[in-house]
Formats: C-alpha cells, sequence, structure tokens
C-alpha cells in the first residue's frame, strides 16, 4: 500500500470514533509500522500484522486494536496484556475498592455490577514497559484517581476497610485506567 493514500485507507476501515489524520500521522512517523503498512497488500492484511505483533506494542496498536475492523475483540487484548497479573473481585457498585481504614475510594470498573479484573503493574515486572507504555491507550484513555502511599485491594467494593480482609496490600505510586470490567493499576 502506498502511504500517501494512507487517510483514505483508514478512513475506510476504522471505526468513526478514531482520529484518522492523528493515527496516519502516527503510522508515518514510525519507520516499523511505515515500513509494515507499505508491505501489505491491503488493510486487512496490515491490520492483522499489527495485530499478530510483528511491531513493538505501543499506541499504533492500541488505536489499530480499539478502532479497527476487528475492534470486537479489543477487550481480549486488553486481558491478554493482564497475563498473570489478573485477579477478579466482586463488585456491586461498578466499582474497585481501594483504601485503608483512613481513606477509600471506589475505581470505576467501566462495566458495572459483577466480575471485575485487575492487574497490577510493578517497575521490576518483565512486561512492565509494555503496560507503562500502552495502557492507557488499550484502556481508551479512562483513567482513575493517581494513587500513592500504602493501600489494600479489597475483593469486594462495597467491604468495609474497618472491619474487611483486603485481598492486596501494595505500597508506591500508582495511575488507575479501567476499561469494560477491567482495571489495571500502573506504577510510576
Amino acid at each position: 500500500m502506498k502511504l500517501e493514500n494512507i487517510d483514505d485507507v483508514l478512513k475506510q476501515n476504522m471505526s468513526k470514533d478514531c482520529s484518522i489524520h492523528y493515527l496516519g500521522s502516527c503510522i508515518l512517523d514510525c519507520d516499523d509500522y511505515a515500513k509494515l503498512y507499505e508491505s501489505s497488500r491491503n488493510y486487512d492484511e496490515f491490520e492483522k500484522r499489527v495485530l499478530n505483533k510483528e511491531c513493538c506494542l505501543n499506541h499504533i496498536y492500541a488505536y489499530i486494536s480499539l478502532h479497527g475492523k476487528d475492534r470486537g475483540n479489543h477487550w481480549y487484548r486488553v486481558r491478554e496484556l493482564f497475563g498473570d497479573h489478573c485477579f477478579k473481585t466482586a463488585s456491586d457498585v461498578g466499582s474497585l475498592l481501594v483504601g485503608n481504614e483512613e481513606f477509600q475510594v471506589l475505581i470505576p470498573n467501566g462495566y458495572g455490577d459483577g466480575i471485575t479484573r485487575v492487574a497490577i503493574f510493578n517497575k521490576g515486572d518483565s512486561d512492565f514497559s509494555v503496560a507503562s507504555r500502552i495502557m492507557c491507550d488499550m484502556m481508551a484513555s479512562h483513567r482513575g484517581p493517581y494513587l500513592h502511599g500504602k493501600f489494600n485491594i479489597y475483593p469486594y467494593d462495597c467491604c468495609n476497610p474497618t472491619v474487611d480482609k483486603p485481598c492486596r496490600t501494595i505500597k508506591g505510586n500508582y495511575f488507575t485506567y479501567y476499561y469494560d470490567g477491567l482495571v489495571a493499576l500502573v506504577e510510576y
């Protein structure tokens, strides 16, 4: 495919929510993605190669996952990024309860009642660089509060932190992101 036609090709194949010009300029500015685009016979092949991770995982991958033709499987790609970090909590108010005896905050899960899948990414994790680089874009830029200090994650969003036991205790500084029942805490 020819790079000079990139905006037209993206416009025909991406969802209406996608900023076509921004995505096109990102592809043009990234040598690996530009080469992948040029070497693809058509958009379908390009998208398949991107989602098969033939280039590094960055905001281009996230935008194509979220807005491309295979956007119906975006949730599964986010869940795949959670990997072994994932654990589940219960929700009756569509949130994840985080805090301690002195403070509590409800982080929305972007879904509602039911199961919330949570992942914590720390700087020492082998997949931290990927999580810190693309989690915001994969979660459609839905940000929760910034967390700082020592705090607990509770197994149920209606727990009473003065009585109920947490399922995890962590310490540090974390960005929080949420998307369709998934909540990520990414250390910064």
